[in-house]
């Protein structure tokens, strides 16, 4: 919180005028509260960390193209939400004035660092990715 100067009221001295607006439909406190409602629908529908899990146990295992295919689409959707979140928090705080409220602050904050780790997530995810390969036919019974 800012602190004004103690001013004598006779001093002669006018105090300083604030310039901020107060918070309104488009304050740091409404761009916050929206990102995390993005986070949660990101966390809930993109499976960004079962994506990760799954690539990593798959590792040089041959992989249909198709497969690979679904799981770049959906690495990218959630990578892009993700990314969508963290734009959020960060103009929250980026709007953020004296007259914000902490609790805003601190939910921009801490949502801004859990959406760029998803975007981490996501970006190591894609790389990680193996090549799709043709499928395998059946060896026929001699």
């Amino acid at each position: 919180m800012v602190e004004e100067p103690l001013l004598e009221p006779d001093s002669g001295v006018a105090a300083p005028e604030r310039t901020d607006r107060p918070s309104g439909a488009l304050g740091a406190e409404t761009f916050a509260l929206t990102a995390l409602f993005l986070l949660a629908v990101t966390v809930l529908s993109s499976q960004l960390v079962q994506l990760f899990t799954t690539v990593v146990l798959i590792g040089d295992q041959p992989v249909p193209v198709d497969q690979v295919s679904q799981f770049s689409v959906q690495l990218l959707i959630g990578g892009g939400l993700a990314a969508l979140t963290a734009i959020l928090a960060g103009l929250a705080l980026a709007l953020a004035g004296f007259r914000t409220r902490p609790w805003a602050r601190w939910l921009a904050a801490s949502v801004l660092i859990v959406s760029l780790l998803l975007v981490l997530l996501a970006v190591v995810a894609y790389v990680m990715m193996p090549a799709g390969s043709a499928p395998q036919p059946m060896p026929m019974p001699n």
